[in-house]
């Protein structure tokens, strides 16, 4: 990125107040040199470089109703202070305090380090990855709010590419690309670095850089600045990004300077807290290096912003989860920052003004959480509170249909890990007819296995790696059922003649006619379904009909049901054994219509013909009873079949009583055989 080098000079846009401040020493009770301090953005805690008898330790102090504790060792450093006999310095703070940054020598070069501040200490000590640390030595970093930017100093060096001066310093940046990679240094502009360069601090806003120099300068005023000394300088971002390097003109801060060094300049994020470090050309133990707290002039302030706080908990234990927070632009999609809670889970981030943010927040074997916020222009800086709660697991809903019927199934649900094919749950209990729920973690790919008898067994794949928002997800699964072949081998006449097959499922009350096809060898056949009775007719113009009962087994083999049509002529006699009547009536019971509506089908298929519907009994009751019963039974039948749009001129009722048994009337089974309905064709 090829960046311009422009500065701005504002000094003449703003009157700014002159006149130094009042300084007042943090900690006048600590006997030793103060330096290197930094404060926290949220004002509660300060970390300082302090020597007393020549022993150089780092301590802490906190931020106690206004008041400054007494300082404390920090034991994290007791070993490394050792290990860098050329020093250790140049403090500061991440945007929400669980950082220390710092730069350390072991022995080669100055490298920027960091450490981590979890559950009550410091500890954890990791080094910036390249370009930020190289062969050359590295010092005083300074990392921006949303964690995209850093600032530090390095060596000037000659045209040769030769050090000048390990003493002579000037501040240089680096930029986190979209990938989470430092690149740079992008250098700020030469007039920015004019002179010798020390201890940079950029704000909380992101925009806001003071820093000291040691330069030819003047005040305002036109009184000549001491070039022999470093003074705090104060400067801004006018773009809204400090990559584009468009800045104030870096300013004397005639409020905070003095006649000796005054170094390393830190804000917290309201301005509340400056403080700075003065040390006297010719340091004493009357003279010493101090800290000083000084009243900062509301110029000099940063900008307003949205400080956004709040905390991540387990939706489910409520405990507190130490989330990633990811903040992007909601329009671009842009990332913006990324964020760490502490280990109680609370976060503390900026957000700069005029701004339209989607902020993430996860963690691994976690849900994500989205928070949508809109910033507008602040004069004052504004907090605003958001919890969130986010789960590691989730509950799995199914529900398993029939794909041809779509009613639910009793089905056996089985979910393993994808990754390995280990199983996790052998059967999922049912919560209802068809509906199966489970609890599974995220993090992973499941595999889903459904099986159900006489059903094709499916496996699906859910993925809980993915970013996941709801703690419920329901599916519906269709299982397509076992087909098995049945081959109609029909007798009726050349088999190039249409046959009509029905089709009836007499488990699932289910019926369709269809065409029966053949196969690539030439067999009728029709496909039914596994472990299911059917009921199977068969007609064909000109012809009897057949009607035949089949249970479908599991077996692999192609069952053959053989079937043969009489061709009609005249007296051709079918029997219809399901039509019957009600005990010594002649109302037709339900289960009758079903086979008159074959009756009606046929004589639609064959409507040049005419029949005699004829009714039969069995031998109980007397002959003239019988004959005057089943007649009756005729004519209700022959009735039904009128009403359906049978012409009344193809049919006639006929009534036999129990002249004409098929069966000797000896046995139930035989009476039952004798008491049926007839068709004949008499013409």
């Amino acid at each position: 990125m090829k960046l311009g080098k422009r500065i701005i000079n504002i000094l003449a846009l703003a009157a700014m107040p002159f006149g130094a401040f009042a300084q007042t020493d943090l900690f006048p009770g600590f006997q030793g040199m103060v330096t290197n301090a930094a404060v926290t953005h949220d004002g509660k805690r300060i970390v300082f470089l302090g020597e007393q008898d020549a022993v150089k330790k780092v301590y802490e102090s906190v931020n106690e109703n206004g008041k400054w504790s007494e300082p404390k060792e920090i034991p994290a450093f007791d070993k490394l202070i050792p290990q860098s006999p050329k020093g250790i310095g140049g403090f500061s703070f991440n945007y929400d305090g669980t950082q220390l940054l710092f730069h350390i020598n072991f022995g080669v070069s100055f490298d920027i380090m960091s450490l981590k501040y979890e559950n009550g200490e410091w500890g954890g000590l990791e080094k910036f990855p390249s370009p930020v640390n190289s062969v050359d030595d590295e010092f005083s970093p300074s990392i921006s709010a949303d964690n995209n930017y850093i600032f530090l100093l390095r060596p000037k060096h000659d045209a040769t590419g030769q050090k000048k001066d390990v003493s002579c310093k000037e501040i240089v940046l680096y930029i986190r690309n979209k990938d989470g990679e430092w690149t740079g240094p992008q250098f700020i502009p030469q007039d920015f670095n004019s002179g010798c360069q020390e201890t940079p601090f950029i704000c909380a806003d992101g925009k806001t850089l003071f820093f000291s120099s040691m330069r030819p300068d003047t005040t305002k005023a036109g009184k000549k600045v001491p070039d022999d000394v470093y003074n705090i300088y104060y400067t801004k971002v006018v773009s809204e990004f400090i990559y584009e390097n468009v800045w104030t003109l870096p300013r004397y801060v005639d409020e905070f300077n003095t006649e000796y060094n005054d170094l390393s300049p830190k804000m917290n994020n309201d301005g509340s807290i400056f403080i700075k470090n003065t040390s006297p050309q010719r340091v004493t133990k009357k003279n010493p290096n101090k800290t000083y707290q000084i009243d900062v002039p509301a110029d000099y302030k940063q900008h307003g912003k949205m400080q956004l706080v709040g905390q991540v908990t387990d939706f489910d234990t409520k405990k507190p989860v130490q989330a990633q927070i990811v903040v992007t632009d909601a329009i671009t999609s842009a990332v913006l920052g990324e964020y760490e809670t502490n280990s109680d889970g609370r976060y503390s981030i900026y957000l700069k003004d005029k701004g339209n943010y989607r902020i993430d927040y996860g963690k691994d074997g976690y849900s994500h959480s989205n928070y949508h916020l809109t910033t507008g222009y602040y004069t004052e800086d504004i907090v605003k509170q958001f919890d969130t709660t986010i789960f590691s697991s989730i509950n799995y809903y199914l529900n398993v249909f029939d794909q041809e019927m779509y009613s639910p199934l009793a089905a056996k649900v089985s979910v393993y890990d994808s990754a390995t094919n280990n199983l996790l749950i052998d059967n999922v209990p049912a919560i209802g007819e068809g509906r199966y729920k489970s609890q599974i973690t995220i993090g992973k790919t499941y595999k889903i296995h459904i099986d159900c008898e006489h059903f094709e067994p499916r496996d699906i794949y859910f993925n809980a790696v993915a970013d996941v928002f709801y703690n419920e997800f329901e599916d519906d699964i269709e299982l397509a059922p076992s087909k098995k072949i049945m081959i109609l081998d029909i007798d009726a006449g050349a088999d190039g003649d249409s046959v009509l097959v029905n089709v009836k499922n007499l488990s699932r009350n289910e019926s369709r006619t269809v065409v029966a096809h053949r196969d690539k060898d030439g067999n009728l056949i029709v496909e039914l379904r596994e472990g299911d009775s059917y009921e199977i007719d068969v007609a064909k113009k000109g012809y009897t009909y057949s009607s035949t009962k089949v249970d479908v087994g599991k077996s692999n083999k192609t069952q053959k049901l053989n079937i043969k049509l009489d061709l009609l002529t005249k007296n051709t006699k079918m029997t219809f054994n399901n039509i019957t009547f009600e005990t010594n009536s002649a109302e037709l019971n339900a289960e009758s219509f079903k086979e008159l509506n074959r009756l009606i089908e046929f004589m639609k298929l064959n409507d040049n013909v005419r029949i005699e519907l004829s009714a039969h009994t069995d031998d109980v009751g007397p002959d003239w009873y019988n004959m005057v019963l089943s007649q009756k039974r005729a004519q209700t039948a022959v009735k039904y079949l009128k009403e359906k749009g049978v012409k009344e001129s193809a049919i006639v009722a006929k009534g036999y009583g129990e002249s004409q048994p098929i069966l000797p009337n000896n046995s139930d089974a035989n009476r039952a055989q004798n008491r049926r309905i007839e068709v004949k064709i008499i013409d």
